[in-house]
């Protein structure tokens, strides 16, 4: 999860519209579903087990860093935040996961329009 929030750290902090490379990212990640299985995992432990958060702190960061590039509304970030998570979770439980263009048209659906600030 620490390895997954620092990919998107730097997708973050890359010049230009980052979307497409955090779909290509998102659909890596779905190849490897017990990697996958482990961090949300870790998310229900960490529920529980508040010195566990570390790792999903950096995760749930890292994706709001992402989103803020395209709103400034909070809520518009959270609902990303959480409906990334959702999806990723919705991936687990098919046996064909999103394409990379299915994950960008996801994500410029929840992030619409152009990047607002510039890395």
């Amino acid at each position: 999860m620490t390895e997954d929030a620092a990919h998107i750290r730097g997708l973050v902090d890359t010049p230009g519209d980052p979307r497409r490379a955090l779909a290509e990212h998102l659909r890596h990640i779905c190849t490897a579903p017990g990697r996958l299985v482990a961090e949300y995992e870790l998310f229900l432990l960490a529920a529980r087990r508040p010195e566990l958060r570390e790792s999903t702190d950096h995760w749930t960061a890292a994706v709001t860093d992402f989103a803020l590039r395209f709103s400034g509304d909070p809520v518009r970030v959270r609902v990303f935040v959480g409906a990334l998570d959702g999806l990723l979770i919705q991936a687990l439980l098919t046996d064909a996961p999103p394409s990379t263009d299915e994950w960008e048209a996801m994500i410029r659906d929840l992030l619409p329009g152009p990047c607002l600030t510039p890395a």
